[in-house]
């Protein structure tokens, strides 16, 4: 190899390892933010549902889910898909079990909301205020932050690998 191809491959390694890394933070960034609206949700949201007065509530509702998108779906959405892409972004030294962490904590999440939080969700726009709908939905809602929480802290630590390594 000439000192020509080494130098410049050198900077295409750099370039795709920044770019993993950088990965590696935008993921951690919208799976923390994302476990953060979950535990507010499971403590303040969810519960607050059961003090809307009955004859309020699908306006309530209907409001509650023309609010969201912006700050609740597409953030959890990334963060899930990032998250289940996470074993073909991890950077070189963030080891393939902690990227499986990962993936499988956004898998989770991800199913959690699509077969039973949103289905729970459209039962209430269907049949109004429901105690025991509820009760699925913050069942629904600990099991994806949950999920959540164990993604951020695997993230956080592959970060620090990341960034020791890069």
């Amino acid at each position: 190899m000439t000192s020509s191809t080494t130098t410049e491959s050198l900077p295409h390694r750099v370039r795709v390892r920044a770019w993993r890394s950088w990965a590696t933070v935008g993921i951690f960034g919208l799976t923390a933010y994302s476990t953060a609206i979950g535990w507010q949700a499971q403590a303040v949201s969810y519960p607050f549902f059961r003090t809307v007065a009955a004859e309020d509530f699908l306006a309530y509702h209907a409001q509650y889910n023309s609010s969201i998108p912006l700050v609740v779906i597409v953030p959890g959405f990334a963060a899930f898909l990032g998250g289940i892409a996470y074993p073909w972004l991890r950077p070189a030294g963030v080891p393939r079990a902690a990227a499986v962490v990962v993936s499988v904590a956004g898998a989770v999440a991800l199913l959690s909301t699509v077969l039973w939080a949103i289905p729970r969700h459209d039962a209430l726009d269907r049949t109004g205020q429901d105690d025991a709908v509820v009760t699925s939905l913050l069942q629904a809602n600990l099991v994806r932050s949950l999920a959540l929480s164990v993604a951020a802290v695997a993230l956080g630590w592959c970060v620090g690998r990341a960034r020791r390594l890069g």
